[in-house]
């Protein structure tokens, strides 16, 4: 409350507690100068709201423009990688990597910083595998904490549902940035995810725990970690799992979940990060499984502490098959076509949905690749379209190229596509999902995935 208000109301408090000092026309003055002092108050809050909603729709237009150039910068870097390079040359490539994956990491805290002060963040509930999200996060963890000569794992508890209702897009940008807090301060040992859950209200109520035996946190740290800017995500998970999220706007996104997150920590024995959400049930459940470890270790000798059973990894061969790519973007059509080249595919390139309608119809595609971003069809409208045509190329599996993984993952998938690969595209992640719908052919893994 201002002074001027305070002392507007004292006025009139003294002027009722004295009767022989009443006078009606000082009290009507005295309202009105109340109205007149809170009308004031209410027009400069309305100003100073505007101006913070501008600026963050400032910053949120700006970020959204330099994401492009960076995207580009990425894919020809990317490109110069898979070339022939002396070892300066090589060095310098990877130094120039390095710095464009921690601009667009940046640039996407930056993002999601403004959706949420701005209110753009919303939530896109959808029906989920909860264990297969977890074995992809599973995957993640391992190669990265295997660069690190860590031990890692995810363990699912008895009690956690198959499928659940929930926005899995935000669930994996707070595991990731947990997993990336917890892989920054862990220099040995290991890291590892566990899930449970329980019943309330007829709700499923999650629970998350990443625990390391990094250096641990103070009480004075702790109390700060989720409250303010304390780190900007790494290069690794902006190409990892999405993008890379500040702590306190993880505490946002965990309460727009309905849940919370914290930490609890000791000093030089580890930390464990804690993430709750409220989850519904899904129409189908399959039958849940007892308590199954997933876990991934490093090549070296297994930790003595954790009892896991170890997946083999999957040998990585060249694809056989004729793919559809449908990009607007000339960088992104270089980038791509030199990985399908590598994968061992045939492929034909067009730039609109109109022309990926007309192509579909005269020859007969195994794949198709869409970007949803297109000037003339967006990628709902085309994929609805190419559903329409008739088989086989109605029944063509489709892969949308996303911008990133904060888009309405399930409005694609309800549009009749089949998966989705988010820009920047890294060969890894492109040939994991394409070659879930090509066949294989025996060969060495494609000289782009090596890194």
């Amino acid at each position: 409350m201002s002074l001027r208000l305070f002392a507007s109301l004292e006025t009139m408090r003294a002027a009722i507690t004295r009767p022989e000092d009443f006078k009606p026309d000082d009290l009507f003055t005295q309202i009105q100068n109340l109205a007149e002092n809170l009308a004031a108050e209410r027009c400069a809050r309305h100003a100073a709201e505007a101006a913070d909603k501008a600026k963050s729709e400032l910053l949120a237009t700006a970020g959204q423009e330099l994401k492009a150039p960076v995207e580009k910068l990425i894919a020809m870097t990317e490109l110069l990688s898979a070339s022939p390079l002396d070892p300066a040359q090589r060095r310098y490539t990877d130094m120039l990597a390095e710095a464009a994956w921690s601009l667009l990491g940046v640039l996407n805290h930056l993002l999601d910083y403004t959706r949420l002060e701005i209110w753009r963040c919303e939530l896109h509930p959808a029906a989920f595998d909860l264990h297969e999200m977890l074995q992809e996060m599973g995957s993640v963890l391992h190669d990265r904490a295997s660069e690190k000569g860590l031990v890692s794992g995810v363990d699912i508890g008895a009690s956690c549902p198959r499928q659940v209702v929930a926005d899995d897009t935000r669930v994996r940008q707070v595991l990731m940035t947990l997993i990336d807090n917890a892989l920054t301060s862990t220099t040995e040992g290991s890291v590892r995810l566990h899930a449970s859950a329980i019943e309330v209200n007829g709700l499923w109520m999650l629970r998350f725990d990443v625990s390391d035996t990094g250096r641990g946190y103070s009480r004075a740290e702790r109390e700060q970690l989720f409250n303010s800017v304390v780190r900007v995500p790494s290069a690794m998970q902006a190409g990892a799992g999405g993008s890379g999220l500040d702590l306190s706007i993880v505490r946002k996104l965990a309460a727009l979940m309905g849940g919370e997150v914290g930490c609890d920590s000791v000093v030089g024995k580890g930390s464990l990060y804690w993430f709750t959400l409220a989850a519904e049930h899904a129409d189908s459940q399959p039958a849940r499984g007892a308590y199954e470890p997933l876990a991934e270790m490093p090549a070296s000798e297994p930790h003595p502490a954790i009892s896991v059973q170890v997946p083999e990894q999957e040998p990585i061969a060249k694809l056989s098959g004729h793919a559809l790519v449908v990009e607007d973007n000339a960088v992104n059509r270089m980038l791509i076509a030199a990985y399908l080249e590598e994968f061992g595919l045939r492929y034909e390139m067009v730039s609109s949905g109109a022309t990926a309608l007309l192509s579909l119809a005269a020859k007969r595609y195994d794949l198709v690749l869409l970007d949803v971003t297109m000037p003339d069809l967006d990628g709902i409208e085309a994929t609805k379209r190419i559903r329409a045509l008739h088989a086989p190329a109605g029944k063509v599996p489709i892969v949308a190229l996303v911008s990133t993984k904060t888009g309405d993952r399930a409005s694609y998938l309800a549009a009749g596509m089949d998966a989705y690969v988010s820009k920047p595209i890294r060969g890894r992640e492109l040939y994991r999902v394409i070659a879930r719908f090509l066949p294989g052919e025996t060969g060495d893994e494609p000289a782009l995935l090596a890194g």
